[in-house]
Order: C-alpha cells, then sequence, then structure tokens
C-alpha cells in the first residue's frame, strides 16, 4: 500500500510516498521524513530569520560562528562542489541575488558599479571553515550565503534516510518536483515513473523515465525571471560575472546518486553550458544530464 504526505517548507512543497505492506509503520515513516524536512528548514532556510543560515549571515562577517554540525558538513560540501565546477555553483551568491532583486522577487537591472561592488563579496574564498571549532567566519561584512541551490536536495536526501532506517522498503520523496530521489520500487515496477514536463507548456512531457535508487534534480529559467526594456533576466545567476545565464539551454536534469548532488549540479550545468557540462559528466561518469535546448522540443540525454 502506499502513504502519502506532504508538508511545506523552503519555499515549496515537499511530499513523501512510502510503499509497503505494514499501513501503520508506512504512515509513522512517512510522518518521521516530513519531521525531518521540517527539522532542516529550522536550519538552512533564509525565510526564516531564527535559522542557522539567517543567524550565520548576520554575524559571519565580523566574528567566528559556531554551527550546526550538519551546516557545517554541507557548507563543506558545497565549497567542494563549487571547486568542482570552476565557481559555477557557489553558495556566496545572496549578495547578487539581493541586487538584482531576486531575493524579495521584484527584478531590478542593477548599474555596472553596483554588480562589481557585489562581485566583491562573493566567491568560495570568502568562506573560512574552522573544523576543529565547527566555526564559519566570512572575510568581510557583507558577504551571505544562499542555499536555495542545494538546501532542498539536502532535504530530500535528509527524509530518504529516515524512511531507509524506519525498513520502508521503497520510497520516493520530492521537494518543489525539481528535486527528487526515490529507492525500490512499488509492486510491480521497475522503479517510479517520474515526468519531466516542458518548462513553457507544463501539460506536456519533454521526458519519462523510470527513478531507482537514484536522484533527479531540474534548473529553468522559464518560471522565475522578470521583464525589462523588451528584455528577459532569467533568475539564475553566473556567480563568475555577476550576470543573468544566457545560453541555449532552456532545462537541465541531473542525475545522480543523491539528491544533495544533484541539485547543487543542475544549477552548475546551467551556468556552465553545453560544453561545460560535457566536460564534467565525461570527468564523473556516475552523473547524467538531460538538457532541452531553447526552441527545441525534444531533450538530449548526456552520460
Amino acid at each position: 500500500m502506499f502513504i502519502r504526505l506532504s508538508t511545506y517548507a523552503m519555499g515549496c512543497d515537499f511530499e513523501v510516498y512510502a510503499f509497503g505492506e505494514d499501513g501503520l509503520s508506512l504512515r509513522v515513516a512517512a510522518e518521521a521524513a516530513i519531521a525531518e524536512v521540517e527539522r532542516v528548514e529550522q536550519l538552512l532556510s533564509h525565510y526564516l530569520p531564527d535559522s542557522e543560515v539567517s543567524y550565520l549571515n548576520a554575524h559571519a562577517g565580523r566574528e567566528a560562528v559556531r554551527v550546526h554540525p550538519e551546516v557545517f558538513e554541507l557548507l563543506e560540501r558545497a565549497l567542494y562542489l563549487s571547486r568542482q565546477t570552476r565557481g559555477a555553483f557557489d553558495v556566496t551568491v545572496m549578495p547578487l541575488l539581493r541586487c538584482w532583486g531576486f531575493f524579495t522577487g521584484i527584478g531590478q537591472v542593477p548599474d555596472p558599479q553596483t554588480i562589481a561592488d557585489a562581485l566583491k563579496r562573493v566567491g568560495a574564498s570568502q568562506i573560512r571553515l574552522d573544523p576543529q571549532q565547527l566555526t564559519v567566519s566570512f572575510l568581510q561584512d557583507g558577504v551571505a550565503i544562499h542555499l536555495g541551490a542545494i538546501g532542498k536536495g539536502y532535504a530530500v536526501d535528509r527524509a530518504i534516510e529516515v524512511l531507509k532506517e524506519a525498513g520502508v522498503p521503497a520510497a520516493m520523496v520530492h521537494g518543489g518536483h525539481s528535486s527528487v530521489r526515490a529507492y525500490g520500487a512499488p509492486a510491480d515496477a521497475g522503479g517510479w515513473q517520474i515526468n519531466l514536463p516542458h518548462p513553457l507548456y507544463p501539460e506536456r512531457s519533454q521526458a519519462h523515465l523510470l527513478l531507482c535508487n537514484r536522484a533527479i534534480s531540474t534548473s529553468s529559467t522559464a518560471e522565475q525571471y522578470f521583464e525589462r526594456g523588451g528584455r528577459r533576466y532569467g533568475h539564475i545567476l553566473d556567480p563568475r560575472t555577476g550576470l543573468p545565464v544566457e545560453n541555449d539551454l532552456l532545462c537541465v536534469s541531473v542525475l545522480a546518486d543523491e539528491a544533495t548532488a544533484a541539485d547543487a549540479l543542475s544549477t552548475a550545468f546551467f551556468v556552465l553550458g553545453e560544453r561545460g557540462i560535457r566536460e564534467y559528466i565525461s570527468a564523473h561518469p556516475g552523473v547524467q544530464a538531460v538538457i532541452l535546448r531553447q526552441g527545441e522540443q525534444q531533450p538530449e540525454w548526456i552520460g
């Protein structure tokens, strides 16, 4: 039987699907997985003024801040992924999100000097981690982290681990439909059926796949953007230039073993573009991508 539970966290809907024979134990496990998502939100969400990340952003530019071990480990992972993607993924992008108005949801086009000033506070080199003390410090005031491109994936992974530890034989968890991880399979199925909707025409599907013991995350600027002067500005920014990404990609989905990595890499791949995606995947055989180019209806699988 199936149990399906949901919650709203990190600005989106999370859903837990659990499959097994014992309905009571499935419900208990699913409720624990939902509680885990809500616990992670208390650590990572920039929407919550009392979260660990909000406190870090307010104080780490002036003093070293001791953080929860999970937050410290996730920042270590984020810095590692930043190095792997040559800075295309960067959790210090918050100053840029603010100057472009994406953090408040009111888009604005900053002048070049404002972008240049924000870039001075962006980059993995702005963060100092002390593994002995579990402290985080920023090199200057005004540096701030934004975990929106990795936090949902991490929450999905944590929920999956709770379900596994509870003995649930098969489950799927998603955050906002853009970050999904599944293991096992429902009865008479080879995995969990996943639909990748077309970003411009949600009623259409660009691809279907069976997800089993894998995660998938999708990034696109089709929904979050603003227009000024007849020009369209998407919400995915290149942290190396400070500008919205402009390339031939309409949508990028990444398959990996964990949702944390898939979440971060889908954003990084959108920034890197097709050539960078191919280079990364050739060096990391466990990662695959599904890309949909502007003006095309059929996606291409890479890896």
